[in-house]
């Protein structure tokens, strides 16, 4: 997926907005931390990997909220998994 985006600043700082569909595709929010890397003249932008207890921390906390589809939780043993 590629787009163009154009740059914009603010105070000291060069702002680049990514498009919804992008963001959505790589997981990302407002909010959300992003590690950049340059190679060249190319900027490459990724989720930054979180710990496990980042992770638990914004994890939902019950199990209403955890929005598994009853489908999957209804299935039965297709091989020698463990139950």
């Amino acid at each position: 997926m590629a787009c163009a985006a154009t740059l914009r600043q603010s105070g000291g700082s060069i702002i680049l907005s990514i498009p919804k569909s992008i963001a959505q595709t790589m997981a990302v929010e407002a909010g959300s931390v992003v590690e950049l890397a340059l190679e060249g003249r190319t900027l490459s932008v990724t989720p930054a990997r979180r710990s496990l207890a980042d992770r638990l921390a914004h994890s939902p906390k019950s199990p209403a909220a955890w929005h598994r589809d009853q489908v999957s939780l209804d299935d039965v043993p297709v091989g020698r998994e463990l139950l």
